[in-house]
């Protein structure tokens, strides 16, 4: 089961084990039961390798493609009486 990070008004931040399937942005406070709100924690990348690094990273932005640059549209099947006819 995942770790979810959360932060308490009073307590500050503290890390609850999860299971995926419930909701979580919010989680009771273990110290003073009051809602908490959950924080973003990224991966840690540093002992990634660079190349996976950077394929990971550049993920992150679209990619602006223009129209001449688009794949070329796909070959239309044959059609034939019979569908399992190749």
């Amino acid at each position: 089961m995942p770790n979810y990070t959360y932060a308490c008004a009073k307590h500050g931040e503290f890390t609850l084990n999860q299971s995926m399937n419930e909701n979580h942005d919010y989680a009771v406070c273990p110290d003073c039961n009051q809602d908490a709100k959950r924080v973003f924690v990224p991966f840690n990348t540093s002992k990634i390798d660079s190349k996976l690094k950077r394929r990971i990273e550049s993920g992150q932005e679209p990619k602006v493609v223009s129209h001449d640059k688009l794949p070329n549209k796909p070959k239309q099947q044959n059609t034939h009486n019979r569908p399992w006819m190749v």
